[in-house]
């Protein structure tokens, strides 16, 4: 199944859902891209979400705005272990290797079409992967990302 690198914290708010009640939407509906779908791409298709090694540079207090109250308050303890990773990866790579929330797959999404406009509060553009129906994994699995679109054997997944 083919795959798609995101930086932290992005990564892992994909694969929330905005509701919990609700397994459709997730907390971030939008990945952005200066790229557009590539035109083999079939719409709607699952793709499993990798982790990057890097921290997007977004705050906390950004990601807030543009989260209700509720949604914040839910993931915020995830969040802060996001960041305090981060910082520990400046200093000590294996450390966030052990934590699951830097190079790995966290879970699988559905892209389904991309947009190069909206008034969604998560898009800037100049493309964005309109997405849907978040899993996340139970554990997370290392695997090395790449750049684009990148295909992962089942065997590493199941």
């Amino acid at each position: 199944m083919k795959a798609l690198s995101l930086s932290q914290p992005y990564a892992w708010l994909v694969l929330q859902r905005a509701e919990e009640a609700d397994p459709r939407k997730p907390l971030k509906p939008i990945e952005n891209r200066s790229w557009p779908l590539p035109k083999n791409f079939t719409v709607p298709q699952r793709i499993w979400i990798h982790a990057s090694l890097g921290l997007y540079n977004v705050t906390l207090a950004a990601l807030k705005e543009v989260m209700t109250p509720t949604q914040s308050l839910r993931c915020a303890n995830h969040l802060y272990a996001i960041y305090k990773d981060y910082e520990t990866y400046r200093h000590q790579k294996v450390h966030l290797q052990r934590t699951g929330n830097f190079g790995c797959i966290l879970g699988s999404i559905v892209v389904t079409g991309q947009v190069t406009a909206s008034e969604n509060v998560w898009f800037l553009g100049p493309y964005g992967y309109t997405l849907e129906y978040p899993e996340m994994l139970p554990k997370p699995i290392p695997y090395k990302g790449q750049l684009g679109f990148f295909e992962v054997p089942d065997s590493i997944v199941h």
